[in-house]
């Protein structure tokens, strides 16, 4: 299981995005996240293009179906849709992990007990204000 922001992993932070100059503006080797809605559509494009790792956040199976065929390494996703976006993924072979989006370290065993590819908490996602702020 991947965990991703949890004080005793180490791990690569995801850097929230919303247009190409953010992912531009981000640490090499680094993951853009961002949601998935018309602006996703065209980031996701562009990461693809442009061999940039990114993630992206999806509330339904469309979008689920559609970020996968996007190129996606992750796929994140609230605890009441991650088993159904996990079975999909299983199914379908999916190539990109999913990701369950918390901030309860009990998910850590929830996500395991139900096959979930990963986990992310809070402080595993780093957003533009703290990286203008330097806090990051």
């Amino acid at each position: 299981m991947i965990v991703i922001g949890h004080k005793y992993i180490e791990y690569d932070s995801f850097y929230e995005v919303k247009n190409k100059e953010d992912i531009k503006n981000t640490p090499s080797n680094s993951t853009a996240l961002f949601d998935f809605d018309k602006n996703g559509v065209e980031l996701a494009r562009y990461c693809k293009a442009n061999g940039v790792t990114y993630g992206i956040i999806i509330n339904n199976i469309k979008e689920l179906i559609f970020s996968n065929a996007l190129g996606a390494g992750f796929i994140l996703v609230l605890k009441e849709f991650a088993k159904t976006a996990q079975k999909i993924a299983d199914d379908y072979l999916f190539d990109a992990k999913i990701i369950l989006l918390s901030e309860d370290e009990n998910d850590i065993e929830w996500g395991a007990l139900n096959g979930i590819d990963g986990i992310i908490f809070k402080g595993g996602i780093t957003s533009k204000k703290e990286t203008k702020d330097g806090k990051n």
